[in-house]
């Protein structure tokens, strides 16, 4: 028999959200208001000595920049934090009772998905991207092997052999970064310097998705690696893992003995998550993850969203629409700004075991630099295969990597620390251990002008280095 949805069963789980909900916002509030009177005094008190210098001062600018650097301390503060883990255990509690009371919960997610993604504006403007070509020639499930082809117009020197490199992408967002524009390509620049490109696309994973494991992705770089072999003729194959992309490679080139990684890059990735003081990385150690992950199986991506504009509101909100809206007569940034805001806004879900794993294991836990952090791998080669015990877990061994590793960040990364990056060079084995710097932030390595000029012919010059 057909239950009947209850909504006097779900009300008190209502008013704890809604309840929460204003908490939080009132935080924000009473920072932004604190935030204002401050630089309201301080325009005041310089306003006079500015004009006579034939200077303005912008109380708008004012306000922003004190409004960063409280932003930057409250949100890691300890009331802040109670108010995050007391909404997500509010959030988590709704669904609970509503699901038990008969509603469709799955549908109201979809809805959820559906109406966030609706408020992130230029999200939902259309753009055809300008990909490069390439072919598929690996896949399972929404994981596909891309492989790039080759054009004339690539300046590299024809009559020698071009080294392969697999990028493998974070699971978080897709992989449209790497290949955002024609101008600002990463895939596109390095294969203009002779580096045969594949990549690794996680697609979108869905509901059926939600048993994944960190271990799956870790054999998927295992069957890409012996499609890449296979294809190019090469023994051993160069990694360049971003961020939790570089979680997965690392994890991959510990189990591999050294047998299949000719080289391994490491772009702002964490590693140290001790070392990780970043605003998501605070909030992720505050959240009970497992009780998310047990009642809805999979991390929203509209939630991650959500979480990366709350980090900096004035910033990632109408800030930077007024700057848009400032330069709308320009139009190469106009359509680098559409293309980057739709694959901003365009975040998968997470499978809920994957990202349970990774949220425990690392950011809490800081497993993975201990040599305590385990995955379901079969063998230690990442080969594919069915793990049906506890035995056939497997160690990650830091000490294990010996191939030469290029460590990247960006100076200014607000999404991982760059302490956090660079603690790899005091784990591995590796005698090779080359570190490049650049000004920006996260997501600046792949489409600021600078990293086209200056980071990725460099990265190109590292991978052929002692190609032979």
């Amino acid at each position: 028999m057909k239950t009947t949805p209850s909504f006097p069963q779900i009300f008190p789980a209502m008013f704890e959200l809604y309840v929460n909900s204003i908490k939080v916002n009132q935080f924000y509030a009473d920072l932004f208001a604190r935030t204002f009177r401050q630089a309201v005094d301080i325009v005041s008190s310089q306003q006079e000595k500015a004009q006579e210098k034939g200077n303005n001062i912008s109380l708008y600018e004012v306000w922003l920049k004190l409004t960063d650097a409280e932003l930057e301390k409250d949100l890691r503060s300890e009331p802040f934090l109670t108010l995050i883990s007391n909404l997500t255990k509010a959030g988590v509690n709704l669904r609970k009772d509503m699901r038990e009371a008969g509603f469709p919960v799955l549908f109201l997610d979809w809805l959820f998905d559906t109406y966030v993604r609706s408020f992130m504006v230029f999200a939902s403007i259309p753009k055809d991207y300008d990909f490069a070509a390439f072919d598929i020639v690996w896949a399972k499930g929404k994981t596909r092997l891309l492989h790039y082809r080759a054009t004339p117009a690539d300046r590299y020197d024809k009559s020698t052999s071009r080294p392969p490199l697999l990028v493998v992408y974070a699971p978080i967002n897709k992989f449209h970064i790497m290949d955002i524009s024609p101008d600002r390509s990463v895939v596109r620049n390095l294969m203009s310097h002779g580096i045969d490109v594949y990549l690794l696309d996680w697609g979108f994973p869905d509901w059926s998705d939600s048993e994944m494991s960190l271990g799956d992705y870790v054999r998927h770089i295992g069957s890409a690696i012996e499609a890449i072999k296979k294809e190019s003729g090469h023994e051993k194959i160069s990694i360049l893992g971003y961020c939790w992309g570089g979680i997965i490679s690392l994890i991959y080139s510990a189990l591999n003995d050294n047998k299949n990684v000719k080289k391994l890059i490491l772009m702002a990735q964490p590693v140290d998550f001790s070392k990780d003081k970043t605003i998501l990385a605070t909030w992720a150690r505050a959240v009970d993850v497992d009780k998310m992950m047990d009642e809805f199986g999979h991390m929203d991506g509209a939630v991650l969203d959500i979480a990366f504009l709350m980090r900096n509101p004035p910033r990632y909100t109408f800030d930077k629409y007024l700057k848009f809206f400032q330069k709308v007569g320009d139009a190469k940034f106009v359509s680098n700004f559409f293309a980057v805001e739709n694959w901003l806004h365009d975040t998968p879900m997470l499978p809920g075991r994957m990202y349970s794993q990774i949220i425990n294991d690392c950011y809490k836990n800081n497993l993975l630099i201990s040599g305590n952090m385990q995955v379901d791998v079969v063998g230690g080669d990442g080969s594919e295969g069915v793990v049906n015990s506890e035995a056939e877990k497997k160690k990650i061994d830091l000490k294990k990597i010996e191939m030469p590793i290029l460590t990247i960040v960006a100076e200014q990364d607000d999404l991982v620390s760059p302490e956090s990056t660079l603690a790899i060079n005091e784990h591995v084995s590796s005698s090779d251990k080359t570190v490049l710097k650049m000004p920006g932030g996260h997501v600046g390595l792949c489409i600021s002008s600078h990293a086209h000029s200056k980071l990725w012919p460099e990265v190109a010059k590292w991978i052929l280095h002692s190609n032979t």
